[in-house]
């Protein structure tokens, strides 16, 4: 069907970010028409639905959920769901989408599965009153992207404390693409090597690349050049270093390599890039 939406809805896409630990893709709230209804489909990120008022179903997998208010429903990513609104009382839900190297994790923590996406009324109060801090604190300038992740980080911190406690055995074992990523963005600014993040994760160097690339598609070598990059673009818009400090800072020994390897990944310059950024603050002030 055809998205129909209401004045109140607004919505945040952001480029994926392959390199962020934990992020806000999008957010809004909608009053859906009769039987208005999205799917069937696969989303490439968390969903988090919550019933604010009315009736609907949400369908996953093969199980089926008649929801109503103060219900709230997880969509996992690439996983075939379907979400209807009644034809006589029309839910309004709002919803929060994220992704980030962490998110996964995340909601492993809490009472939510993929075979138990949902929670009949528990803790909808506090749960609304997240959702709707994410959804008022949406916007695109910098502090207020900040201030989304911010709740983003509280609401599932919540739905983690509020979790009913796990017998050991049902902790995952440790993930070793997720222990070289994280390597990767605590220490970037350091000689790395696959060969010694794989070491670091225990594994072997092949079984390290075919692991990474299943979680993340892209290579480990693949990914250290993108999150240098991408702090680099930090550098380059926040600050007034030259090129060879901002290489120097992100792990680059060569500058020349540095520039290469920037305009490789992002179409032009560090030079340009840098250009384009300080113009745009001078015009902000």
């Amino acid at each position: 069907m055809n998205e129909q939406t209401s004045t109140i809805y607004k919505h945040s896409m952001k480029l994926e970010r392959r390199t962020a630990s934990l992020y806000v893709q999008n957010t809004g709230c909608q009053q859906c028409p009769p039987c208005y209804g999205w799917g069937p489909g696969v989303r490439n990120h968390f969903l988090l639905h919550h019933v604010l008022s009315g009736k609907g179903v949400y369908l996953c997998g093969d199980k089926r959920y008649e929801l109503s208010a103060g219900d709230t429903f997880l969509v996992y990513p690439d996983t075939t769901i379907h979400y209807c609104a009644d034809s006589q009382e029309p839910w309004e839900y709002i919803w929060v989408g994220f992704s980030g190297l962490d998110a996964a994790a995340c909601v492993a923590r809490t009472d939510l599965t993929p075979d138990a996406p949902v929670y009949f009324g528990r803790d909808g109060g506090e749960i609304r009153a997240m959702v709707e801090g994410i959804y008022r604190s949406y916007g695109a300038a910098a502090w207020e992207e900040l201030e989304m992740t911010a709740r983003l980080y509280s609401l599932l911190a919540f739905l983690t404390r509020t979790a009913a406690a796990r017998p050991e055995s049902r902790q995952d074992a440790p993930d070793c693409a997720q222990m070289a990523a994280e390597y990767i963005i605590n220490h970037y600014e350091e000689p790395i090597t696959v060969e010694g993040l794989a070491a670091y994760a225990a594994v072997s160097h092949s079984s390290l690349y075919r692991r990474f690339v299943k979680r993340f598609q892209i290579s480990p070598k693949r990914f250290l050049l993108e999150y240098r990059i991408e702090r680099a673009c930090a550098l380059l818009s926040t600050t007034n270093c030259s090129i060879q400090e901002v290489a120097t800072s992100v792990g680059f020994e060569d500058p020349f390599y540095f520039s290469r390897a920037f305009k490789d990944v992002k179409g032009f310059s560090p030079r340009q890039y840098a250009q384009q950024a300080r113009s745009g603050r001078e015009e902000e002030q």
